[in-house]
Protein backbone atom coordinates (compact mmCIF):
# COMPACT_ATOMS: atom_id res chain seq x y z
CA UNK A 1 0.00 0.00 0.00
CA UNK A 2 0.99 3.46 -0.47
CA UNK A 3 1.51 6.10 2.05
CA UNK A 4 0.69 10.08 1.14
CA UNK A 5 1.45 12.83 3.03
CA UNK A 6 -1.68 14.63 3.60
CA UNK A 7 0.02 18.08 3.89
CA UNK A 8 1.37 17.75 -0.19
CA UNK A 9 -2.17 19.46 -0.92
CA UNK A 10 -1.23 22.74 1.05
CA UNK A 11 2.27 22.54 -0.53
CA UNK A 12 1.12 22.91 -4.11
CA UNK A 13 -1.51 25.71 -3.24
CA UNK A 14 1.46 27.19 -1.45
CA UNK A 15 3.46 26.94 -4.66
CA UNK A 16 0.59 28.31 -6.85
CA UNK A 17 0.27 31.34 -4.54
CA UNK A 18 3.45 31.90 -5.07
CA UNK A 19 3.95 31.66 -8.65
CA UNK A 20 0.71 34.19 -8.84
CA UNK A 21 2.69 36.74 -6.98
CA UNK A 22 5.77 36.15 -8.92
CA UNK A 23 4.29 36.99 -12.53
CA UNK A 24 2.23 39.44 -11.18
CA UNK A 25 5.77 41.52 -9.74
CA UNK A 26 6.86 41.24 -13.38
CA UNK A 27 4.00 41.84 -15.05
CA UNK A 28 3.66 45.29 -12.79
CA UNK A 29 7.13 46.47 -14.01
CA UNK A 30 7.96 48.93 -16.40
CA UNK A 31 9.40 48.15 -20.38
CA UNK A 32 12.91 49.11 -20.65
CA UNK A 33 13.69 52.50 -22.09
CA UNK A 34 15.43 51.57 -24.93
CA UNK A 35 14.49 48.82 -27.51
CA UNK A 36 16.78 47.01 -29.55
CA UNK A 37 16.61 44.82 -33.02
CA UNK A 38 17.94 41.93 -33.08
CA UNK A 39 21.69 41.54 -33.69
CA UNK A 40 21.49 39.46 -36.54
CA UNK A 41 20.25 41.57 -39.71
CA UNK A 42 18.88 40.18 -42.86
CA UNK A 43 17.48 42.15 -46.23
CA UNK A 44 13.48 40.94 -46.39
CA UNK A 45 13.08 39.60 -50.15
CA UNK A 46 11.12 38.42 -52.50
CA UNK A 47 11.45 35.93 -55.34
CA UNK A 48 9.34 34.95 -58.25
CA UNK A 49 9.80 33.00 -60.76
CA UNK A 50 8.89 33.75 -64.94
CA UNK A 51 9.01 31.78 -67.91
CA UNK A 52 12.75 32.39 -68.34
CA UNK A 53 14.46 34.25 -65.23
CA UNK A 54 14.25 33.24 -61.59
CA UNK A 55 14.15 37.07 -60.13
CA UNK A 56 15.11 37.86 -56.41
CA UNK A 57 14.43 41.47 -55.20
CA UNK A 58 16.06 42.49 -52.13
CA UNK A 59 15.39 45.28 -50.01
CA UNK A 60 18.48 47.30 -49.16
CA UNK A 61 17.44 50.79 -47.56
CA UNK A 62 20.73 52.95 -46.78
CA UNK A 63 23.08 50.53 -48.16
CA UNK A 64 25.26 52.06 -50.69
CA UNK A 65 25.65 50.43 -53.92
CA UNK A 66 29.48 49.86 -53.41
CA UNK A 67 28.68 47.92 -50.49
CA UNK A 68 27.05 45.37 -52.22
CA UNK A 69 28.21 41.91 -53.27
CA UNK A 70 26.22 38.96 -54.79
CA UNK A 71 27.36 35.56 -55.65
CA UNK A 72 25.70 32.31 -56.87
CA UNK A 73 27.58 28.85 -55.13
CA UNK A 74 25.56 25.61 -56.69
CA UNK A 75 22.21 26.37 -55.80
CA UNK A 76 22.63 29.65 -53.64
CA UNK A 77 22.77 33.09 -54.20
CA UNK A 78 24.20 35.29 -51.42
CA UNK A 79 24.20 39.16 -50.91
CA UNK A 80 26.73 40.39 -48.53
CA UNK A 81 26.86 44.02 -47.80
CA UNK A 82 27.23 46.50 -45.25
CA UNK A 83 25.06 49.40 -44.09
CA UNK A 84 26.92 52.36 -42.54
CA UNK A 85 26.30 54.40 -39.98
CA UNK A 86 24.81 57.72 -40.32
CA UNK A 87 25.78 60.88 -38.39
CA UNK A 88 28.26 59.03 -36.34
CA UNK A 89 29.62 60.78 -33.65
CA UNK A 90 27.10 63.26 -32.70
CA UNK A 91 25.55 62.59 -28.84
CA UNK A 92 22.48 60.67 -28.89
CA UNK A 93 20.35 59.27 -26.57
CA UNK A 94 18.37 56.63 -27.78
CA UNK A 95 15.14 55.15 -27.16
CA UNK A 96 14.52 53.29 -29.69
CA UNK A 97 16.79 51.48 -31.64
CA UNK A 98 15.86 49.00 -34.90
CA UNK A 99 17.42 49.86 -37.84
CA UNK A 100 20.44 47.84 -37.83
CA UNK A 101 23.99 49.08 -39.55
CA UNK A 102 27.71 47.09 -40.16
CA UNK A 103 27.78 43.82 -42.57
CA UNK A 104 24.95 41.89 -43.10
CA UNK A 105 24.63 38.19 -45.55
CA UNK A 106 22.05 36.44 -46.72
CA UNK A 107 21.69 33.01 -48.30
CA UNK A 108 18.79 32.42 -50.36
CA UNK A 109 18.19 28.70 -52.13
CA UNK A 110 17.28 28.54 -55.67
CA UNK A 111 14.47 26.21 -56.53
CA UNK A 112 15.71 25.84 -60.04
CA UNK A 113 18.84 25.77 -62.12
CA UNK A 114 20.02 29.19 -62.92
CA UNK A 115 22.41 30.11 -65.63
CA UNK A 116 25.13 32.25 -62.85
CA UNK A 117 27.26 33.38 -65.73
CA UNK A 118 23.91 35.39 -67.31
CA UNK A 119 22.48 36.93 -64.42
CA UNK A 120 22.09 40.64 -64.19
CA UNK A 121 21.63 42.69 -61.09
CA UNK A 122 20.14 46.44 -60.78
CA UNK A 123 19.41 49.16 -57.74
CA UNK A 124 17.35 52.00 -57.38
CA UNK A 125 15.79 53.48 -54.36
CA UNK A 126 17.28 50.92 -51.85
CA UNK A 127 15.94 48.11 -54.13
CA UNK A 128 17.98 45.47 -55.54
CA UNK A 129 17.12 43.20 -58.22
CA UNK A 130 18.83 39.86 -59.24
CA UNK A 131 17.59 38.53 -62.32
CA UNK A 132 18.53 34.79 -62.86
CA UNK A 133 18.70 33.10 -66.57
CA UNK A 134 16.91 29.40 -65.87
CA UNK A 135 18.91 26.96 -67.74
CA UNK A 136 16.96 25.73 -69.67
CA UNK A 137 15.57 22.30 -69.89
CA UNK A 138 17.25 21.52 -73.88
CA UNK A 139 20.27 20.14 -72.93
CA UNK A 140 18.30 16.75 -71.24
CA UNK A 141 17.24 13.55 -73.11
CA UNK A 142 16.28 10.19 -72.24
CA UNK A 143 18.58 7.34 -73.59
CA UNK A 144 17.50 4.41 -74.63
CA UNK A 145 18.71 1.16 -74.12
CA UNK A 146 18.62 -1.46 -77.04
CA UNK A 147 18.32 -4.91 -77.07
CA UNK A 148 20.90 -7.44 -78.24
Amino acid sequence: MVNFRRDWLENIQSMQQEMVQLLDQFAGRKPPMVRFAPSAWEPPIDMYETADNLVVVAELAGVNQEDVRISVHAKTLIIRGQRRERQAGSNRTYYQMEISTGPFERGVLLPVAVDAEQATASYDDGILQIVLPKVSKEGTRRIDIRTA
